[in-house]
């Protein structure tokens, strides 16, 4: 069987059609994976910071375990344009969640910070 020149020219059309309709969101470049980041001035990273001391900053979407160190406290929580919860374990065995918003500020104690999960 033979198919025109017309009839392929359609199913390639219809083809390329449906490669744009599968394509990734147009933020889809815009959102990365959740990672620690080095803390800047930078607004928009979820910063965990305690009293007087040390920060660690965050920055994406997704779920990360934070591995237990000596700075994996924090009494200052800023959520930037993050939304989510965080988990902690004030008492070895109780852990708690702390649900956050976009450009929220938090005070509390918050440790030691186990997992963070940031909505996309």
């Amino acid at each position: 069987m033979r198919i025109s020149f017309t009839a392929k020219a359609a199913v390639a059309a219809a083809l390329a059609a449906a490669s744009l309709t599968i394509a990734a969101p147009a933020n889809a470049g815009q959102q990365t994976v959740l990672s620690e980041v080095k803390c800047t001035t930078d607004k928009d990273q979820l910063q965990f910071t305690k009293f007087m001391g040390w920060s660690r900053c965050f920055k994406g979407v997704g779920d990360l375990d934070v591995q237990p160190t000596f700075n994996t406290e924090a009494n200052w929580v800023s959520t930037g344009n993050h939304s989510g919860w965080f988990s902690y374990e004030p008492t070895p065995g109780d852990v708690k969640v702390q649900h956050f918003g976009k450009y929220q500020s938090l005070t509390g104690q918050f440790y030691p910070l186990r997992h963070i999960h940031v909505d996309g």
